[in-house]
This record gives structure tokens, C-alpha cells and sequence, in this order.
């Protein structure tokens, strides 16, 4: 009897540690935002060996320009003629010879090429953002590790909480690090104008027209009504 007893203890503790091993475990609470995925197409100034913006060269000053090219190829898919956007800059006054682009260079390509630019000063947390809703940013760096004076560089995503990948248009090196987000903020350009040193950049979403449907019936109502009166006066001549 007692072994009889014994057994049934055993296999009783047998049966639970089974169930036990079944019960899915809870998982792990993921707090890490979502990223949306931007498809980053790479464009470098010194690919345009003696191209011109104004006096000066592409590889020398043509940062500002470049980085708009990188925006508008990464979020439309479409080839970007960089050469022409640098013209483009020159034409419309966003670049002195001598003295670079000027800040204006951002917002104002990006409205002729279709894309959005909201200025998001110095602010990180709308950094963060933008980059994982897959929007680049681009930034007026200041003396640090990407320049001595002033340069145009684009933000292309988070990486984690606190860090973040570039396209540095004038450093493949650069491009193939990963920064600490605080540091590249810190050295964002000080006095920067028009909402930078960084600057949100995302595809215009085409605006539908709203049909005002009573105006419309209205308006196909009165031709109708003009119909009788025109067949009449054809009649009386």
C-alpha cells in the first residue's frame, strides 16, 4: 500500500513539472520604439571631379545642394542630377561664391524638388522623431568631427536610443560610423536661420480636392434648365 502510495506521490510531481515545462513563458516586453525603414541612396561630392556651383567646385561647397539630392532619391526612389541642383541653388541666390550656401539652400530646393522641410532647431527629441518615422534630417554641423567651419550632412536613422547614422556627403568614413546622437546635436551649427541647424525632410503628400457635391448637382441642374430655353430661341430665329 505505502508503495502504491509512493507512486502515485512520484508520478503526481512528474504530471505537474510537465505542465509546468508547457506553460508559455510571458515574453519580454519590447520598449524600444518602431523604426520605420528609409532606403538610403548615397551621393558623395567628390563624384563631380571640376563640376561648378558659382566660382567654386561641387567637392568643395556643394554640401548644401548634395544633401537635398540624398533626401529626394532616398524618399522618392528617383535619380537626383546633383550637378543641376547645384545650379539651381546658384540661380535662385542660396549660394555665394567665396562664402558657401546659405541656409535658405534647405527649404528651398526641397520645395522645388516636392518635399516638406520643417525645422526642428535643436530640439532631439523631434529628431528621434522624424528618423524613425523614415524621415531624414539634415544638419548644418558646426567645428567638431565633421568640419572646421560649417558642413551639410543628413541624419538617416536611429540606431537604439541614443545613437545614429549619417550620410556624410563629403566622408565615405564618416558615413560608415555610428555616432551618439547628443554629440552630433551639440555640434549643430550655432545662429543658424530659417528653423535649422536641422531640418525634418519628407515627401509632399499630393493634396486631393475636395468635391462639393451639392454645388456640383447644382451647377449640372442649371445647364438643364438652360437646355429648353436655347432649343426655343433656335426655333424662334
Amino acid at each position: 500500500m505505502r508503495i502504491i502510495k509512493r507512486t502515485g506521490r512520484y508520478l503526481a510531481a512528474i504530471c505537474f513539472s510537465i505542465l509546468m515545462t508547457a506553460q508559455p513563458t510571458a515574453a519580454k516586453a519590447d520598449n524600444t520604439p518602431k523604426t520605420k525603414e528609409l532606403n538610403v541612396v548615397y551621393y558623395n561630392q567628390a563624384d563631380y571631379p571640376g563640376e561648378k556651383i558659382g566660382g567654386s567646385t561641387i567637392q568643395a561647397a556643394g554640401c548644401g545642394p548634395t544633401c537635398v539630392a540624398v533626401c529626394y532619391s532616398s524618399l522618392t526612389g528617383k535619380k537626383a542630377d546633383v550637378p543641376k541642383m547645384c545650379d539651381q541653388a546658384y540661380e535662385n541666390g542660396w549660394y555665394f561664391t567665396g562664402q558657401g550656401c546659405t541656409h535658405n539652400v534647405i527649404p528651398g530646393l526641397c520645395d522645388m524638388y516636392g518635399l516638406d522641410c520643417t525645422g526642428l532647431g535643436m530640439d532631439i527629441q523631434s529628431i528621434k522623431k522624424a528618423l524613425r518615422a523614415g524621415h531624414p534630417v539634415i544638419a548644418l554641423m558646426g567645428p567638431g568631427d565633421f568640419t572646421d567651419n560649417g558642413h551639410f550632412i543628413v541624419l538617416t536613422k536611429m540606431v537604439g536610443e541614443d545613437k545614429v547614422q549619417v550620410a556624410d556627403v563629403g566622408s565615405r568614413a564618416n558615413t560608415a560610423k555610428t555616432w551618439s546622437l547628443k554629440e552630433v546635436v551639440s555640434q549643430g551649427k550655432q545662429g543658424a536661420k530659417v528653423g535649422g541647424p536641422f531640418w525634418e525632410i519628407s515627401k509632399r503628400e499630393k493634396k486631393t480636392e475636395k468635391v462639393n457635391y451639392k454645388e456640383k448637382v447644382q451647377q449640372e441642374q442649371e445647364q438643364l434648365n438652360a437646355v429648353p430655353a436655347a432649343i426655343e430661341n433656335i426655333i424662334q430665329e
